[in-house]
């Protein structure tokens, strides 16, 4: 257990090194970068507990107050499926310093463990942060005994082992199902994509939206147990205060996870031996092939395209908002929003939120974020190259240009399934370009005031690192900027061409910026 605890330790110290200025990294780092990480703890505290009193609200007019712990437990061990299961092949598998962990005098399970508690580590976090404001909205709401808090401190831990496993269990059949393709990235991240959205889908395939309301408590019940079973013996020692019911619960996860270790263990080192080699590759895809000559942008263009797909954290973590988007609007055309309300027609509020869905998407699907701290130990080489600074600016952005291109096409085929008139569509797609554009380049900038080249994990860099958090916030943050300029102006029109000006005199800031300060700042990088 010691050697275990010892990896956890280093992998943690690496995170936190980038994340929070820890060791040689404090020097880089200021105190506002800490006061910024506390606010946004603070926020989505904050917003955790809003839509817990709101949702509790909703089931005291039923009766069905005891449902909430329940629900948020079950949504939270959903969502933490979600976005575990893309970890997997880069924390468990293909990870950059295995060779090094594997030379260490520790058991293939034991390795394992570490991983996972790794994963358990950094999600842990967001644990608690949608959990414990969701207690103390209940607790207003309902008013119950201790035991409640209690066990529901109790409980807290073990709340992210069992989606985690399953998440790796899925991820280890993914890639060992994916690994002997020749260009297995692709088609590993192709998967996902499909299993997340079909997670997305299937619980709208269960049951009637029209049912009366009078039996929504029940249903909520229902759609509970289905999505997660272990929800029941939580229910029953949280709210009951069933003590069996906890130990069972408890007992349940950490046995679970001790023997997933052990029997990941066995297939490990293969699965990682496969990846590591390339013997997926099939005889003759060795010969040599003729070389084509490239000018340098389009050349460097394809080396960031190449990196960019070679990360399945990176592709899925910057660019599920983009799929989602496209697939949105390809289903559009075939969803009556009045239907689905029932007697409200909202249609005229959908339209009105449009810029703001488009924004958001975009928002979250910065690749630049990470573009200069992917480079590793690599770094130097970039350095190196018989080109300008600016034109390793310009491929990173292009990339992120050819990730955001669906965007475009999708705002398009949404305009016209809303049939929105013709000036309101060329704005919102004019809206979509633009801000695109800022993504790009503020992402591009941010990633080099923050570089983070030290890493062995590359979610690290593409989810908890500095850069990342303060791109992605920010932007996202554009998007309360938007939707604060339409409830002021009233006006769809009026507020995008206003928000148009601000991007644009950003946009125009921001690419002077690069092509100076950024040029200096990519020269002093230490590699």
């Amino acid at each position: 257990m010691k050697k275990v605890i010892r990896l956890v330790g280093v992998q943690l110290w690496a995170i936190l090194g980038s994340m929070f200025a820890l060791g040689q990294q404090k020097k880089r780092k200021s105190n506002s970068l800490y006061l910024g990480f506390a606010a946004l703890a603070i926020l989505l505290s904050g917003l955790s507990f809003f839509y817990a009193y709101i949702a509790g609200m909703g089931l005291r007019v039923f009766n069905s107050i005891d449902l909430l712990p329940t629900l948020f437990m079950s949504l939270t061990s959903v969502i933490l499926l979600f976005t575990t299961v893309y970890k997997i092949k880069g924390t468990l598998f293909g990870f950059k310093d295995y060779d090094m962990v594997m030379s260490l005098p520790v058991s293939n399970s034991q390795i394992v463990a570490s991983r996972l508690i790794l994963l358990y580590s950094i999600n842990i976090v967001f644990v608690l942060i949608i959990m414990i404001p969701m207690m103390l909205a209940y607790g207003i709401l309902a008013q119950p005994g201790i035991q409640f808090y209690v066990f529901s401190i109790l409980t807290l831990f073990f709340i992210p082992l069992i989606p985690i496993i399953i998440a790796a269990i899925i991820g280890t059949i993914l890639t060992y199902l994916t690994m002997r393709f020749r260009y297995s990235n692709i088609v590993y991240i192709v998967f996902v994509f499909l299993l997340l959205i079909g997670m997305m889908v299937f619980p709208y395939l269960l049951g009637d939206s029209n049912e009366a309301l009078v039996e929504i408590s029940q249903e909520i019940n229902n759609q509970v147990s289905n999505i997660y079973p272990m929800s029941q013996y939580y229910s029953k020692a949280v709210i009951e205060g069933d003590i069996v019911s906890l130990i069972i619960f408890m007992l349940a996860s950490l046995l679970a996870f001790s023997a997933f270790s052990l029997l990941l263990g066995k297939v490990f080192k293969r699965i990682n031996s496969v990846l590591m080699t390339g013997r997926y590759r099939r005889k003759g895809q060795t010969r040599l092939k003729s070389s084509k000559s490239s000018s340098p942008l389009k050349a460097l263009y394809k080396k960031e395209l190449k990196r960019y797909f070679a990360s399945v954290v990176y592709v899925m973590n910057t660019g599920f908002g983009v799929v989602i988007m496209v697939l949105g609007a390809i289903a559009l055309p075939f969803i009556d929003i009045n239907t689905m309300t029932g007697e409200m027609n909202i249609t005229g509020a959908v339209k009105d939120l449009i810029p703001i869905f488009v924004v958001f998407c975009i928002a979250t699907s910065s690749t630049t974020m990470a573009s200069i701290s992917i480079e590793g130990k690599h770094f130097w080489i970039a350095k190196s190259l018989p080109v300008s600074e600016l034109m390793i600016f310009k491929s990173k952005i292009l990339v992120n240009f050819t990730i955001l291109a669906p965007v475009l096409f999708a705002t398009l085929l949404i305009c016209f399934t809303m049939e929105l008139p013709f000036i309101d569509s060329l704005l919102i797609l004019l809206l979509a370009a633009s801000f695109s554009v800022f993504v790009s380049i503020y992402g591009l900038v941010i990633n080099l005031s923050f570089p983070s080249l030290i890493w062995t994990n590359e979610t690290v860099i593409v989810k908890q690192s500095t850069s990342s958090m303060i791109s992605i916030f920010t932007s996202i943050g554009m998007v309360a900027i938007q939707y604060l300029l339409i409830m002021v102006t009233g006006d769809m029109k009026k507020s995008i061409l206003l928000f148009l000006v601000l991007i644009w005199v950003i946009n125009l800031i921001l690419y002077k910026r690069l092509s100076t300060r950024g040029i200096r700042q990519f020269k002093d990088i230490n590699c």
